[in-house]
């Protein structure tokens, strides 16, 4: 037998290379074309002249988006590459199964396994499958062939479309078929198949279950919105969604590796459309392409073409290998000394078996056949060194080597950080519980319904310390998952030098540091409680609350002002009415003990402005700087040592006042003076004017 390829540009020039290659009509001709066009009114005047002149031979081919010639590989050429491959003694059977009758979407086809049992005979050797029926019922639609066909020797792969047009075709004799699968049987005492099959995928990102599957549709995975595994690490994957392909999803099912073709990206459901079923329960990571490995296939695969008998090659690359992975299919075939051995498909599918293995359909990988009716005819090859493989190659050896032990240990490092946040979780989750017991004693103590009404006001306002412990938690997360996500950044950069272990694991460990100091700072407040809502003298409040901290202020030689009326009354949680003032006292107490404020003096001037009552609160503590006070308000910001505050005082403030709809906010004037200034609704109350300002805070206002 002889395999010829032909560059195809026109009928009139196939014609005369035919006759000079003698090459005739006959029912031992398989003639195979790689369309990389979308053209199909273009495909269709071929495959007509082509027919006519061939009638007897079995012509098959499909839309694969690149093509290789002379040792290249180009998505760019719109024109066919042929492949003539002329048999002796072998004979060659075709079928083709039109799924588009009939079709169902969703709903894998039935297999009809008289209609192709028909073809197998005593001396088939091999079946060649292409296929356009790339859905997420193909895998268990081609198992199924390979499972009844388990002791051939199976290749073959799936249509590849370019980026305008997303529906690709087969093409059998002179019909083309959206939505087909095309089988070629090779029969022959002499005839001889040999397979090679490369799978070169390595994890790099922690692993993650699936929770929720809907057909083939990953809806959650850990819970979360499926395509949030892509969108951590590739927040502009609505712009590219190339990624899913050049960084595949990795599965680990019955310990047996393998990754997902990922068919479509719905960003409406956020969820990620898959050419396989899957379950919920199966393991999944992002993965990328082992360079290292891929590159040390050259020789494997040198090796492979001097051993094994060959008269023809057919080649499939898998669309990812195209997408980022070029250079190492370049090298594979840079060794095949004439063009002629030369010819395949990008593929979004890859088909392989030999007897006895599990599964025909296969992602991702690289495959290889050798069809020969001689066991002493070889493909020529020139002579391989490891001169051939230069520094550019080697350079991204390196690199991804880097990259992928970089990134095997921040998967450990994360899976560490987890272990430590669940133990931490266990703790709070049996402080919450502990806290539930005492405030079941304590209700059962109280005899009078106000005292169970007051118990249930501190269980509702401890769900809320709760709550705001979780939001606490997402912020150191956050920080690790950034720290994470910007390490695998630097490295996929080829940044991989920038990248101090020693430092990130000192960061992270801060981070959990500061997760378990959280619960020491909230557990601070869980036995504060506010009362019900009622109405109460503002003025005693104050005053009482003036006298909580009267020999403290007394000590720090500070003195405090009350300018309110004393009839103002207003409906509200007093002891959170008291909370807010004193934390605002011990605030400004804090900060001129630190200054050294000689003379130091509080005001609080109360008065009902329109329909709101104005509390203002100010201290000669010297102001707030700018950068500063626009986050005083923020959970643990502090400009404190830890011994005297946590940085809830003012959070805490705001969040009782807004509870009651109020607002609260401060005015500082640095090396002057600072005014906090709460506002609450007070709807029909009897405005009273603003008590007079002395001469030195005209100027202020000024």
């Amino acid at each position: 037998m002889r395999q010829l390829v032909h560059y195809y540009s026109n009928y009139k020039t196939f014609q005369k290379w035919t006759e000079e290659h003698h090459i005739k009509d006959s029912s031992k001709l398989l003639i195979e074309i790689n369309f990389p066009d979308s053209d199909q009114q273009k495909l269709q005047k071929l495959l007509n002249k082509m027919h006519n002149n061939f009638p007897d031979s079995i012509i098959v081919g499909m839309q694969s988006f690149t093509s290789m010639s002379n040792h290249q590989i180009s998505d760019f050429k719109n024109d066919p590459i042929i492949s003539i491959m002329e048999f002796q003694s072998s004979r060659l059977t075709c079928e083709v199964l039109d799924i588009g009758i009939n079709y169902v979407k969703g709903q894998a086809p039935i297999l009809d396994l008289t209609k192709i049992g028909k073809h197998l005979q005593p001396d088939t050797k091999a079946l060649e499958i292409l296929s356009s029926y790339n859905q997420s019922s193909t895998s268990s639609y081609i198992n199924e062939i390979g499972t009844y066909f388990g002791h051939l020797k199976i290749f073959g792969g799936g249509a590849t479309h370019n980026q305008q047009n997303r529906h690709q075709f087969v093409f059998h004799n002179n019909i083309i078929y959206p939505k087909a699968v095309i089988l070629i049987f090779m029969h022959g005492d002499n005839l001889n198949v040999e397979l090679f099959q490369a799978f070169d995928w390595k994890p790099i990102s922690k692993k993650k279950r699936i929770t929720e599957v809907e057909g083939n549709s990953i809806i959650t995975i850990d819970n979360i919105e499926a395509l949030n595994i892509y969108k951590k690490y590739f927040p502009n994957i609505e712009d590219d969604p190339s990624v899913s392909i050049q960084v595949p999803l990795y599965i680990t099912k019955n310990n047996i590796p393998s990754t997902a073709h990922i068919l479509d990206i719905d960003f409406k459901k956020q969820s990620l459309k898959v050419a396989q079923e899957l379950e919920v329960g199966d393991v999944v990571q992002l993965s990328i392409g082992n360079y290292n490995a891929m590159m040390n296939r050259v020789e494997e695969i040198h090796e492979f073409l001097t051993k094994t008998p060959a008269q023809a090659l057919w080649i499939a690359s898998c669309i990812s290998y195209e997408y980022g992975f070029r250079i190492p299919i370049l090298h594979y075939i840079s060794t095949i000394k004439s063009n002629d051995h030369i010819f395949g498909y990008s593929t979004a599918q890859e088909y392989f078996n030999t007897e006895n293995q599990l599964n025909t359909y296969h992602n991702h990988t690289f495959i290889m056949a050798t069809i020969t009716e001689s066991i002493s005819d070889y493909i020529e090859l020139t002579k391989y060194t490891n001169e051939n493989i230069g520094p550019f190659e080697i350079a991204n050896k390196n690199l991804y080597s880097i990259m992928h032990k970089t990134a095997s240990e921040l998967n450990q490092l994360t899976e560490n950080l987890e272990n430590m946040v669940e133990q931490r979780t266990k703790e709070l989750n049996n402080l919450n519980k502990d806290l539930q017991v005492k405030i079941k004693n304590a209700v059962r103590k109280e005899k009078s319904q106000n005292a169970i009404m007051n118990q249930q006001s501190r269980l509702a306002s401890m769900g809320e310390i709760l709550e705001n412990i979780a939001h606490q938690w997402r912020q150191p997360l956050n920080h690790v998952s950034w720290i994470m996500n910007d390490t695998l950044i630097k490295a996929q950069l080829g940044r991989g030098d920038e990248i101090d272990i020693a430092q990130l694991a000192k960061n992270v460990n801060s981070s959990i540091q500061f997760l378990s100091e959280t619960v020491d700072d909230f557990r601070r407040f869980v036995d504060k409680s506010s009362d019900l809502a009622q109405t109460f003298n503002v003025k005693k409040a104050i005053e009482a609350t003036i006298s909580l901290i009267h020999e403290t202020l007394v000590k720090s030689d500070i003195g405090i002002k009350l300018d309110c009326p004393d009839d103002i009354k207003y409906k509200g949680f007093e002891n959170d009415f008291k909370h807010i003032l004193m934390n605002l006292i011990n605030n400004a107490r804090d900060a001129m003990e630190e200054r050294k404020i000689e003379n130091g003096r509080i005001s609080i001037r109360v008065y009902h402005e329109k329909d709101e009552l104005v509390i203002a609160v100010q201290d000669n503590a010297g102001g707030i700087p700018k950068p500063i006070l626009k986050n005083i308000f923020e959970p643990y910001f502090t400009t404190k040592h830890k011994t005297k505050g946590t940085g809830l005082g003012l959070y805490m403030s705001k969040n009782m006042v807004e509870k009651v709809k109020g607002n609260i906010e401060a005015v500082s004037i640095l090396n002057k003076k600072t005014t906090f200034i709460i506002k609450l609704p007070d709807k029909g109350a009897i405005p009273t004017p603003p008590p007079k300002l002395t001469d030195e805070e005209d100027e202020e206002k000024e």
